[in-house]
């Protein structure tokens, strides 16, 4: 971990707070619109006076919002770029939970708030994964079949890759995302396991995917089983760096990489399909289909 990680973290969250503040109030905009809409009607005497001077600070107001979202920018940058290298120290850790290394203070609830306001749009009090739970004091392992220091690289892989992707930087989650593009049956056993939330045996994915993909599973009906089969098999090889299912007594689930993978995946679809909307094109919702298109582009 950087040197004084927790201190760097810490300050970078109070201002990021600070900054979202300032740009989340907007009420003097609309307070800006009247006054100058009644200055441009002549109002004269000591009411435009009134009006000028409030205008004037108003406008200072304006000014240092727009200031404050450009500042803003630059420190989620840098709560990003930190990210990038967290990591809890090993010398700390107590049975199953590793906490942050500090020389001064404990990592504050703001920085994980900041954090996971940048990561998922909203504020979380943790990040649960199926074998940790991701908090600011640290990472708390439950795992009955890996060891804690495995599951503890692999949680901070995610959280690490995934600051590195919203940086722009080469990532394990671009990576996989553009494998699994190549392979529409691997998307659609993918996206059943996650909307599933479970465990599912190979029957139970193929009755779930020919009730929810009906009208293609009679168009390729000849392979789509078999397809559906191969596809659980390239998800389970050795071309990912980091498995996006895997099995237990022949039942498979989404890992929490997939589901990550999955989630970004997702959102640049949804992303082309609202793009597509302001083009002309359908308002149809997205299927599996529509959604491959849209990632290949």
């Amino acid at each position: 971990m950087v040197e004084k990680f927790n201190e760097r973290a810490n300050a970078l969250a109070t201002e990021y707070w600070r900054l979202k503040g300032i740009t989340a109030d907007k009420t003097g905009e609309n307070k800006l619109e009247e006054i100058e809409e009644l200055l441009e009607k002549g109002i004269g005497g000591k009411l435009r006076e009134k009006l000028d001077a409030e205008a004037k600070k108003l406008r200072k107001e304006k000014e240092d919002r727009n200031s404050a979202f450009l500042r803003l920018e630059e420190i989620k940058r840098e709560v990003l770029e930190l990210t990038a290298d967290l990591a809890p120290n090993l010398d700390l850790f107590e049975g199953n939970f590793f906490p942050y290394d500090s020389e001064h203070e404990p990592l504050s609830e703001n920085y994980f708030s900041a954090l996971t306001d940048v990561f998922f749009g909203k504020p979380q009090p943790s990040i649960r994964f199926k074998e940790a739970i991701f908090s600011k004091e640290g990472i708390e392992v439950h795992s009955e079949e890996d060891s804690s220091l495995k599951v503890l690289g692999y949680v901070t892989m995610i959280i690490q890759e995934t600051a590195r992707k919203m940086l722009g930087m080469e990532n394990e989650i671009d990576k996989s995302c553009m494998l699994l593009k190549q392979n529409e049956y691997a998307f659609i056993v993918l996206q059943t396991l996650i909307k599933e939330g479970g465990r599912l045996r190979i029957r139970e994915i193929k009755e779930i995917s020919h009730r929810e993909d009906r009208e293609y599973k009679e168009l390729m009906r000849d392979i789509y089983d078999k397809e559906l089969i191969n596809s659980i098999a390239y998800l389970m090889s050795d071309e990912w760096k980091y498995n996006l299912i895997r099995e237990h007594d022949g039942e498979y689930e989404a890992t929490d990489f997939g589901e990550w993978v999955w989630r970004f995946c997702n959102a640049e679809a949804n992303k082309g399909e609202r793009k597509g909307k302001r083009k002309g094109s359908s308002n149809s919702g997205l299927n599996i289909h529509k959604i491959l298109k849209i990632l290949k582009r």
